[in-house]
Parts: structure tokens; sequence; C-alpha cells
């Protein structure tokens, strides 16, 4: 690659980091700003959720002065092969001079990166990477880099992060009429339009059909060599139109009339590498079994289910349950879903915090005591010392059968679980 185009690239990227305003900051900012280590920093996370954004707050904040940036996800490189890399660090190097800080945005674009990567470090250059493919990380990672590599996922805003981009303040938490109606109404945004960066700070959340267009096609199609764009599409339709219910490879595959379960595995495995979906197993202490139960899918975003699913909106309850699973991936906590023999269930179970969570849009006479039966038939597997009921506007405190359930606001959990 010649060295006059690779000049123009970097120059023209430097503008961007130059010229970035209305930063709005990141729970996990501060993770990355204090990394000094010798292994390479690696922002993993779905396309547009602030990895670049982040990396570039970094090198403003820390290295503004002694820094190589070059983003990957340019079209004018779309032929950078991993020889190209040893003509990019003599550009840079005729450029800024001898600098040991290097950003690489999306690097994992480019076949071979890992080697690249793996000889800087070994000459020493501190070196902070993002990638939008869970899968094709690891597996590089995890062949040439075992051991020299640290690993932060980023998600879309939290409700906190959305608070902040709103600039709504609710520091003062007095739980005055007024403080819970402005909370009351930011929820219902951030509950409906969910919290991808560029939807949130625009306000313009049609990105986000073209988010997951250029999902399918950067990400999968173009990645695995895929030809067939409506089938992968309508998996993907039918996974965010089904979020919180229990599915098998089988009834996936016969509800999409594909012949193949293995086809239906595959792409479901394609599209969780993207971060757009993931999966949630059942609980169970034998873990074979667990292994051949259903499984739950859930969306990383609500914004992105209510944009490419007509009338999602009307199952506010399963939108509600997506929001739940997203916030426990956001904070690391091991999670699964609990379904009795007698069909009693628990939304969420966290074994190691011993919590058990139950998520209900509404609570009525209809439907307590469902919830309930789920949580007392749960407590007799699973040694829980918290049961909560999440919910959209109400609290209270129920005593049955020796448990203590705190009914609780979703929104309000989620300002006090957010780490």
């Amino acid at each position: 690659m010649q060295k006059s185009l690779l000049r123009t690239v970097i120059q023209d990227q430097l503008t961007e980091i130059e010229r970035l305003d209305h930063i709005v900051p990141r729970d996990a900012f501060n993770l990355g700003l204090s990394y000094s280590g010798t292994s390479a920093f690696i922002i993993k996370g779905i396309r547009r959720c602030g990895k670049s954004t982040m990396l570039k707050q970094i090198i403003n904040s820390r290295y503004r002065d002694s820094f190589f940036y070059f983003n990957f996800d340019d079209e004018r490189i779309s032929g950078f092969m991993v020889e190209d890399f040893q003509v990019l660090m003599e550009t840079f190097m005729e450029l800024f001079g001898d600098v040991r800080n290097v950003f690489f945005d999306e690097i994992q674009n480019v076949r071979g990166w890992e080697l690249f990567i793996n000889r800087l470090l070994r000459e020493g250059y501190r070196v902070f990477i993002t990638g939008s493919n869970s899968n094709l990380l690891s597996m590089e990672l995890g062949t040439h880099l075992t051991g020299r590599h640290v690993d932060m996922e980023l998600y879309p805003f939290s409700f906190l992060e959305f608070l902040r981009a709103r600039n709504i303040d609710l520091s003062a938490n007095d739980y005055s009429t007024r403080w819970k109606a402005t909370a009351t109404t930011a929820f219902n945004e951030y509950f409906s339009s969910g919290g991808m960066p560029e939807s949130v700070v625009s306000g313009n959340n049609s990105v986000l059909t073209q988010l997951v267009s250029d999902i399918i096609q950067k990400d999968v199609m173009n990645r695995y060599n895929i030809r067939k764009f409506p089938e992968i599409r309508d998996v993907l339709r039918f996974l965010m139109s089904n979020v919180s219910n229990e599915m098998t490879y089988r009834s996936l595959s016969r509800n999409l009339a594909l012949k193949s379960e293995n086809t239906v595995k595959k792409y479901i495995g394609y599209l969780q590498e993207t971060y757009l979906i993931f999966e949630v197993r059942r609980f169970d202490r034998k873990l074979k079994r667990a292994g051949k139960s259903p499984r739950k899918v859930y969306c990383i975003d609500n914004g992105i289910i209510m944009r490419n699913i007509p009338n999602f909106s009307k199952n506010n309850g399963a939108l509600l349950e997506n929001l739940v699973a997203v916030q426990l991936k956001r904070t690391g906590r091991e999670f699964f879903y609990y379904r009795h023999e007698s069909n009693a269930e628990v939304d969420f179970v966290l074994p190691v915090d011993r919590e058990l969570i139950q998520v209900c849009y509404e609570l009525s006479d209809q439907n307590i005591d469902r919830e309930i039966r789920g949580l007392e038939k749960a407590s007799t597997e699973i040694d829980a010392k918290k049961f909560l009921i999440l919910t959209m506007d109400q609290e209270q405190e129920i005593s049955r059968n020796g448990l203590k359930i705190e009914v609780m606001l979703v929104w309000r959990w989620l300002m006090e679980n957010n780490n």
C-alpha cells in the first residue's frame, strides 16, 4: 500500500480526534484511562456503541502529545494486507517520530493483525485496540496473544449514561415528587428508544435500521461468505420478535422453514459474535441437561428492537425483561433463567449473588401469585438471599411463606445496580 495514501488517511483521521465534541462520560472510561500494563488493552462491543469515541477520549485525556491512531474501518484502505502494517508504522514514524502509544480501531478487519500486535508488544509499545467481532478477536487472541491482552466489553448507554447524555441530573436522589417524575419520564424514553449513543445524542433512531443492515452485511455476510441476506435477516427478526421466549434450534428451524438446525445454530452464532444478540441458558445443576434445555435470546438494545420490529411496543413485558437482561450482561454478572417441573418460572437466577429476579411490567391480582410461585419453587433449589420483582411503576414489600420479596421500580434498580 502506498505511503502517500496512508499519509492522507492518517491526517484525515487525526482531524476526527481534534473535533471530538459533546462527549458523554462512560462508566467504563476510567478503566481504559488508568490502564498502564504491558498487554494489549482491547475494547470490544457492537458496532456504534462508542468504542471509537472511548479510544479517542483516552487519547485526548492522557496521550494527546504522543500517539499513533489508525481506523481500519475506512473504504480507502479496503485492500490493506498484513504486510502493509510495516509500511503503516514507517509512515507513522516519518510523520511523528518514534511514538510508543498506538491506537487501532476495528483492526480485526485485517487478517493476521494479531501477529503484528504481538510484535509491537514485544518491542515495548503500549497498544489499545477496538473490535466488533467477539469470536474472531477471541480466536486470534487465544492463538497468538495468550496472556498478553486485557479485554473490556462496551455496551450501549446504561440508564445513568443516558441521563448524562440528556443532561438530566438526578444526583439529589431526594425521592421528591418532582425528582420521581423526572426519573420516570427519562426512563420511559430510555425504555423504548434504547441507549445506542448516536441515536440518543442525535435524537434520530432511524440510524438503528441501517445499523442492523450494516451488521448483517459487513460482520456476517462478508465475513463468512454468506449469500442469503433474506434468510439471516429473517432469523434475526424472529429472534428479536421473541426476546424472553424459550426456544430450541429445532423450533426455530421449523418456524422459519429452514431445513437444517445446524444452519440456524450457525446463524445465531454469527449474530452473537457481533454482540447484537446473546443467549441465556436454563439453570440446572446437571450441566449436560442444562446444555440441552431450551434457551432464551435477548437483544443488546431496546431501541434496536423497536426500530426494526413493527408493533413490538405491544409486548412491554418482554421489552422490560430484555432491558434487565442487558443490564445484567453489562455489569458482568452470571445469570440464568429457571423453570420448575411444575412450569413455574423465574426470569433471572444469579447463583453467585444468591439472587432471584422476576420482571413484571405491571403486577396484578391475575399474575402476582404466578410471580411469587416461581420464586418459591426456585428457592427450594437455590440458596437465595434476595428476592426481587422489578416493575414499571410499583413498589412494595411482600412476605409470603417465609420469603421477603421486594417489589422495586426498574429504573431505581438500574440506578442502584450500575457497577
